[in-house]
């Protein structure tokens, strides 16, 4: 009896392994059910070309940037702006929440997203060529970060605010060339802050750090963005590289774009378009 009894106790303690086996692995499979990793996907988009006057648009893709980073690169061709005394003009490209305008989204206070504005040297003739023989550094095309129309270099806070917003790195850019001794200054580099011609390749990138609330940093040229603190002085600068929080539905963006000028008919193209992040409508 005591060895039919023993053999017994032996026979339901298999049974307890064989049963706790099978719960962890029914745990297991539990726990990966329904999971599906979330990939970025990429989309490529035809050049867009904006003239006036005024003119706006936005793709039909809504991105959620609370499943992954949103990377927004593509070449700025800035050489159709008129400079002549009287006319202006000014460029956008970025995010904004679904439901806002296609330009300035919101004016000098933040909640719809956030996006390059570009502006230039107001001066009549900015864009003219250097004297020949006498090439100089001068400051042609300003490409920021704004979450607000009107709102400046000031507004930059990563990773602080700027205690001098106008001595800063990869803000301005010239079209041709500088002299001999600026060429030696740190940041003057041919091809990427001068001797520009007037396009640039600009990546934007984009992450949620909530659900209303992310970072943005932005690279023209390859160059990320930086400010002195206080003044200009060789070497890198010191907050850098520098970008701004912006808020809005980080579930819900799109990439919009607009132009606005006066004074002459202004034109403006973004090329190479291309959007890498997780639209809404992806399966998970």
């Amino acid at each position: 009896m005591i060895h039919v009894d023993g053999k017994k106790m032996f026979e339901k303690k298999g049974i307890g392994k064989t049963v706790l086996m099978m719960l962890c692995i029914s745990v297991l499979i539990l726990a990966n059910v329904g999971v599906e990793s979330v990939s970025a996907e990429t989309m490529n988009y035809d050049d867009v070309t904006l003239s006036g006057g005024f003119q706006t648009g936005h793709f039909p893709e809504i991105w959620d940037l609370t499943e992954c980073d949103l990377v927004i690169s593509f070449t700025y061709d800035a050489t159709g702006l008129v400079d002549d005394s009287g006319a202006h003009a000014w460029g956008e490209l970025g995010i904004r929440q679904v439901g806002y305008g296609d330009f300035n989204p919101t004016l000098m206070t933040g909640g719809a997203g956030v996006w390059l504005a570009t502006d230039y040297d107001g001066t009549a003739n900015t864009f003219d060529p250097d004297p020949p023989g006498s090439p100089s550094l001068d400051i042609d095309d300003k490409m920021i970060l704004q979450r607000g129309g009107g709102m400046g270099e000031g507004y930059y806070n990563l990773p602080s605010s700027p205690p001098n917003p106008w001595a800063n790195h990869a803000v301005w850019f010239d079209r041709d060339g500088v002299d001999q001794w600026q060429a030696l200054m740190w940041g003057a580099i041919d091809g990427v802050t001068y001797n520009t011609g007037g396009t640039y390749d600009i990546v934007i990138t984009l992450q949620a750090t909530s659900d209303t609330s992310g970072t943005a940093y932005m690279t023209i040229n390859g160059e990320p963005q930086g400010f002195y603190d206080p003044n200009w002085h060789a070497g890198p600068a010191d907050l850098m590289p520098a970008g701004m929080t912006f808020t809005g539905d980080m579930t819900i963006m799109q990439v919009f774009y607009g132009l606005y000028g006066y004074g002459a008919t202004h034109t403006v193209v973004f090329e190479d378009i291309t959007v890498q992040g997780c639209p809404l409508t992806s399966s998970r």
